[in-house]
């Protein structure tokens, strides 16, 4: 029994309605009936016999009693800890892309997209993804150590979380807190100013309007919710006190004083890692971006739209960029305010007298041995937009170096099933005659990289959704690791354009580049020449027959 089959027929038994999800996040079947019935465990290994590779989707509300957050980034995972106490504890599943928060279902909510930061919501008439699936590029669900379904119970959702979502969460783009009717129990002018609490423009009705927010059952969250706003505003402990003990007096029935430290001291341990994140992912960015940067380009880049036009949040960014200046980490150019460089200070010291000077005898379609040299540790970069054939393109390529090179496959779209079939394709060889590794893998290839002299790494293909500008730092690390073998990587690049994703980045570390199209390969980059004929910008004309036989149309020659 399949690990998914498994694992669908435990979450079945344990009340959840089960199907089956494509890779791209579709169903297989018609599942409105599974809204309001659950499937049985025949029908579940039915449908795993027949598509055993399928993720296992959970109808949320109130067939399986579950209602999910689903935050897409960590901001939108802070944004949702906003609402969430200490003492809450739930089970939460690591996503491709973020995080899973299980709650238990209560009727009211609605699915909604961005009902607070980042973050979806999916109740009666959604499903989500659970592990142990896989998206389209390989990557895994999984459930957080300690907080899986199987240990822990969703729980209750706070009360002040529910009402902010039935109320569709509009603005929330800084969780900033909005309540049904309008009504906002303290004023951002409270947070950010500092001004008198009552006033005459900061008037707060606690016993009348806003009741429900300080009543008991929610007053913990509330006061938790204002600890976290009141301490992102920059108020200090002393003021946190005064304002919390004013609300705290005002709840029904009042809230314990001696408990408001607690309060604080979980909001700024909260804000303290919120920092520490932001640092990281700035960080992150600055070590995948070539060349200089702007101050705005990282506001962008690591701040929400609408926090990035906040003084606070600004100055939190600057902090941390002249952090980094003194540390060495990235340095100011010249004299242009705010626009920086990253410090580049690793260099390998190169061994030029002892180093080959022989190319690699390697075997490229349309006879490009005749125009361009491969030396040992070249990246050949193959450029092509959907169904040009690249992958027909690599396994010729496979096909004619296996025999004088130990070659490894890996692979981030096809299974065994089809890898199968499209080997089957070439009925001039058999399956067994096939000499060479295939692998899955969709991303960190520079981990995975077989190095030495002989070897030929052919990745098919390195997948970029977003963050296009990380292809060149990818290719990097994958240059890094060769020590003398060979890499061909494929890339996507969109019809008629010269480049893969990722622009001329994507070309910086390859010495071949090819750009491919249907019908037609261009030489957009050669750095080693077999002739004193500059090969740049030579064109081959092709059919394709069968998935793998390359017809020859028009031989290289330069498009008019």
């Amino acid at each position: 029994m399949s690990k998914l089959l498994k694992s669908a027929l435990w979450y079945q038994k344990q009340g959840y309605s089960v199907i089956p999800v494509k890779r791209d996040k579709k169903p297989y079947i018609k599942w409105e009936k599974y809204q309001s019935e659950r499937a049985n465990q025949d029908q579940i290994r039915t449908w795993w016999e027949k598509w055993p590779g399928a993720n296992i989707g959970l109808v949320t509300g109130k067939v399986s009693g579950i209602d999910v957050v689903d935050c897409d980034s960590e901001k939108g995972r802070d944004a949702l800890n906003e609402f969430l106490s200490d003492s809450i504890v739930l089970p939460i599943s690591k996503t491709p892309k973020g995080w899973h928060y299980f709650f238990s279902h209560k009727e009211g909510l609605s699915n909604g997209v961005r009902v607070i930061t980042d973050c979806d919501l999916r109740t009666e008439g959604g499903y989500i993804i659970v592990p142990p699936s896989k998206n389209g590029a390989g990557k895994s669900y999984a459930w957080m150590q300690g907080l899986s379904i199987a240990d822990i119970k969703p729980a209750a959702m706070p009360e002040m979380l529910f009402d902010i979502l039935q109320s569709g969460g509009a603005g929330l783009a800084d969780s900033s807190p909005q309540y049904k009717n309008g009504i906002n129990p303290y004023k951002e002018n409270v947070v950010t100013r500092g001004v008198n609490i009552v006033d005459k423009s900061t008037t707060v009705n606690i016993g009348q309007q806003s009741q429900h927010l300080f009543s008991e059952g929610s007053r913990d969250e509330s006061l938790f919710h204002l600890a976290n706003c009141l301490v992102r505003g920059g108020m200090n402990e002393d003021n946190l006190f005064k304002y919390l003990s004013f609300f705290a007096s005002h709840c029904d029935p009042p809230f314990p004083k001696k408990e408001i430290p607690i309060k604080i001291q979980s909001a700024l341990k909260r804000s303290e890692t919120r920092s520490k994140n932001l640092t990281q992912e700035i960080r992150e960015w600055i070590s995948s971006t070539l060349g200089n940067f702007s101050s705005t380009d990282v506001n962008n880049i690591a701040l929400p739209s609408t926090k990035s036009t906040l003084p606070a949040e600004r100055r939190k960014v600057s902090a941390i960029l002249s952090r980094f200046v003194k540390s060495g980490f990235i340095e100011r150019v010249g004299n242009q305010n705010g626009v920086f460089r990253r410090v580049e200070v690793d260099a390998e010291e190169m061994n030029f007298l002892d180093a080959e000077t022989e190319t690699v005898n390697i075997w490229l379609p349309f006879g490009l041995s005749e125009k361009v040299e491969i030396m040992p540790g070249n990246i050949i970069v193959i450029a092509g937009s959907p169904d040009s054939g690249k992958t027909g393109l690599l396994l010729n390529i496979i096909r004619e170096n296996m025999r004088r090179h130990e070659v490894h496959y890996f692979n981030s779209e096809m299974g065994s099933s089809e890898l199968k079939k499209r080997l089957s394709n070439f009925d001039d060889l058999t399956l067994d005659m096939w000499n060479f590794k295939a692998w899955e893998r969709s991303d960190n290839f520079g981990d995975v990289i077989k190095p030495g002299p002989g070897k030929i790494n052919i990745i098919d293909f390195l997948e970029m959704h977003e963050n296009f500008y990380e292809v060149g730092g990818k290719l990097a690390e994958i240059h890094k690791k060769l020590k003398g073998a060979i890499a061909f990587v494929a890339l996507q690049k969109n019809p008629g354009q010269k480049m893969g994703l990722g622009g001329f980045r994507s070309a910086e570390k390859p010495r071949l580049y090819l750009s491919m199209d249907s019908g037609a390969l261009t030489i957009a980059k050669a750095k080693n020449w077999t002739t004193s004929e500059n090969p740049n910008g030579l064109q081959y004309r092709f059919k394709i027959v069968g998935g793998c036989k390359f017809i020859k149309v028009q031989g290289w020659h330069r498009p008019v």
